[in-house]
């Protein structure tokens, strides 16, 4: 008889431990434990630890900054551009790619979880909106932000090589988008996706949109055809938001060089932005093209012989050659 009771009470005891275990409630009076951020690897990672991993990633030098630049009469931040990369060959199952931005150093990467690793497959420098910050409502010029634990995700992928837009520089309706708009659900917030730069190229990297993400025209192409797919998810790191901890482990590991890692102690405010005596960048100058030669420009690159010259004079050179 008492080896039975024993055995009954080992049996409960037992029990309660496994409730434990799973998270159940016998140790915590019916609270549940917060949930982990994780990776798309199902590794935790510490998404509110904002501090820098300067020890493993040195900071780039001061030479390497943001620019206030005027760009037809409106204050844009541009910085220093960086090496496209593409890794496709390492890439073994498109459904485990994932794609993070840092508001911070102007970057988007392709990740793909393997395993126990997590691997870098594309880096592609990008430009965000003029101001910092996350996005509160319409017309902020303000990128939404999100978490690891809560993703956007890309719910369309649009042609958007006849696209256009007017951005209210007197430049009129002019191409904007590249060949692709990768739309995002940010909720709470509608049209912002990831697109080319047409017309924009000097803005990449920096900060001049209204809201959404630009490459380069070449880079949207090759991110749509390489990796991107409709439900993939996106991260966009706030601007407070150093490399996560797999990001650190990915540049080591596969002996990445980088040209920014800003520190965050000099990145400009927007503050310090409306008050910096602005760069001149691109200007209307007289024998402009009308719309609808703009309209027929192709949406590859094109070569850029001084940052101050705007593509219409790039055209007028070339037709004097």
């Amino acid at each position: 008889m008492k080896i039975h009771i024993v055995l009954e009470r080992t049996t409960i005891i037992a029990a309660l431990l496994a409730m434990m275990a799973c998270g159940g409630s016998a140790s915590n009076n019916g609270q549940e434990s917060s949930p982990k951020a994780v990776d798309a690897n199902g590794v935790v990672v510490d998404e509110d630890d904002v501090k820098a991993v300067s020890e493993d990633l040195p900071y780039s030098s001061d030479d390497i900054r943001e620019h206030v630049v005027l760009d037809y009469g409106n204050r844009t931040v541009r910085t220093d551009a960086d090496e496209s990369i593409n890794f496709k060959h390492l890439m073994k199952k498109k459904e485990n790619c994932f794609i993070v931005m840092s508001k911070k150093d102007y970057y988007l990467y392709v990740y793909e979880a393997q395993g126990a690793d997590t691997v870098m497959l594309a880096r592609y420098d990008c430009c965000f909106a003029l101001k910092k910050g996350n996005k509160q409502k319409k017309g902020d010029m303000r990128t939404p932000d999100c978490t690891m634990k809560n993703p956007f995700k890309i719910s369309q992928i649009a042609d958007a090589s006849s696209w256009s837009h007017d951005f209210g520089d007197g430049r009129g309706s002019i191409k904007s988008y590249g060949d692709y708009f990768l739309r995002l659900v940010t909720p709470g917030h509608s049209g912002i996706g990831i697109h080319g730069s047409t017309n924009n190229a000097e803005s990449v990297p920096g900060r001049a949109s209204e809201g959404c993400i630009r490459l380069r025209d070449k880079d949207i192409r090759e991110l749509r055809r390489d990796f991107a797919f409709v439900g993939m998810k996106v991260i966009i790191k706030a601007e407070n938001v150093d490399d996560l901890p797999f990001e650190v482990q990915a540049y080591k590991k596969q002996s990445l060089p980088r040209l920014r890692h800003f520190d965050p102690k000099k990145t400009l405010s927007n503050e310090q932005i409306n008050q910096a005596s602005p760069e001149q960048g691109r200007s209307k100058v007289k024998g402009m093209r009308s719309d609808s030669d703009m309209h027929s420009s192709s949406t590859t690159d094109m070569p850029v012989a001084s940052k101050n010259m705007t593509i219409e004079e790039l055209n007028s050179q070339g037709k004097h050659k």
